[in-house]
């Protein structure tokens, strides 16, 4: 006695939803696979061996066009080129089975992905009557190459091989048929994404499949980079250079981007001084500081320069943290120095003072001076800081060793000998 296919199929449709379990046989507490397949056709009066493995050898074999409703369609699904699961065959490229843990039993597409490309074979069982499939339900279709598969996910096949992780999700995607969407998800997962800028991504997959291109766009960063390391001051070398036109890419950095990672390398050279911006920044710094009277040295000089090349500070904030040590310096002319003089002009009139009564080149004379230095440091009879008086600096000017050697001291000598003959009667004048 034969029995209908559309029978059978019904009967299955009622337990969808029925849990997986493994090496289960009850149609409602769960199944595994072959469980279902064996229940199902048993309510029939159809016995099958209990596993897939015995179940393949149960009536003739049949081909993938020539499935039709009611036939038992096997999969490798283990990659060992033998049965290990199965599934009642309902028509229309759907089948009917009990998936895996975790999962219930639901009808599934198996004319293209996953069970498409793991198809094994189909068995039609004697007792079971239907009508043939058409050919359109399952079309073979030659197999994709790997590199095609990949150009389906959107991806580079070969990029997809230079990473282990992402080998590994392809793999995976290939062996249970992935959307594409869901391999996106999946890749999206990675630590691979998450450590990596859209840009370092797009970089390395550049790199991977089309090296050629890659190349010319490092060849015309190592060309920018080494145009703005001289402009900016910042010597490298090949080795730097050459991580540096490589990070351009991968990080996709923009001029300010690439100065601030350039600004570090801005260094002295043999003959002890900074060039390209940062040597002009230095001298700006550095004569201002000496206008002002405050002591810099090289290295400070330096640090601030490479702060300026980077964008990360500029020369007024350096002229404005002189202005403060200046103030500290000579707190008797705060009010000038905020307003904008220099401690240099302020010195001018004791400098101008000190070359007239030392006879000394009034370039001579800086603010760094101890006699300059003192000067503006004088304090008024109340203790507070004044700055001295030119007639007090020059009475004090008379006490330091370089004065008795000026012609002023000498003649200052001489007519004070005259005076006082002149009053002791012995020279023409006297009393």
């Amino acid at each position: 006695m034969s029995v209908d296919a559309n029978d059978i199929i019904n009967y299955a449709r009622q337990f969808v939803g029925t849990p997986y379990v493994w090496g289960g046989n009850d149609l409602k507490s769960g199944v595994d696979c072959s469980g279902l397949v064996q229940q199902v056709y048993k309510n029939f009066g159809i016995d099958l061996p209990r596993t897939t493995y015995d179940q393949v050898n149960s009536g003739s074999p049949v081909g993938i066009k020539g499935l039709r409703a009611g036939d038992l369609v096997f999969f490798d699904t283990n990659g060992k080129g033998q049965p290990s699961h199965v599934g009642i065959y309902i028509g229309g490229g759907k089948m009917i089975d009990a998936p895996r843990p975790g999962k219930s039993v639901e009808i599934v597409d198996m004319s293209k992905g996953y069970y498409f490309n793991h198809f094994l074979g189909g068995r039609r069982l004697d007792t079971v009557r239907a009508t043939g499939a058409r050919v359109s339900d399952l079309e073979e279709t030659p197999k994709l190459t790997p590199e095609e598969m990949a150009a389906n996910y959107g991806w580079s096949y070969a990029f997809l091989e230079s990473n282990k992780d992402l080998s590994k999700k392809f793999d995976q995607a290939v062996k249970e048929g992935w959307s594409a969407d869901k391999f996106q998800a999946e890749i999206r997962d990675t630590d691979w994404w998450k450590k990596n800028s859209d840009t370092m991504r797009q970089a390395q997959i550049l790199k991977s499949t089309d090296p050629a291109t890659y190349q010319a766009q490092i060849n015309a960063a190592t060309i920018q980079v080494k145009q703005l390391a001289a402009e900016i001051g910042a010597p490298l070398t090949a080795a730097t250079l050459k991580k540096a036109a490589s990070d351009m890419i991968q990080y996709g950095m923009d001029e300010d981007q690439l100065r601030y990672a350039l600004g570090k390398y801005v260094d002295f050279t043999k003959k002890g001084t900074l060039v390209g911006e940062a040597g002009m920044h230095e001298y700006t710094m550095k004569q201002y500081a000496a206008q002002m009277g405050v002591p810099v040295t090289d290295q400070a000089l330096k640090n601030q320069a490479q702060l300026v090349v980077r964008k990360l500070a500029t020369t007024q904030d350096f002229e404005d943290q002189i202005k403060q040590q200046a103030i500290s310096a000579f707190p008797a002319y705060q009010q000038q120095i905020e307003a904008g003089e220099t401690v240099q002009d302020l010195a001018s009139p004791y400098v101008q003072a000190a070359a007239s009564e030392l006879e000394i080149p009034y370039q001579s004379f800086d603010v760094s001076d101890p006699l300059i230095k003192s000067a503006l440091n004088g304090v008024n009879k109340d203790g507070k800081p004044s700055g001295m008086t030119l007639t007090d600096f020059s009475t004090a000017l008379r006490s330091d060793p370089r004065w008795s050697k000026t012609q002023n001291a000498q003649d200052s000598v001489m007519s004070t000998g005259l005076s006082v003959l002149k009053d002791m009667g012995l020279m023409p004048g006297g009393s």
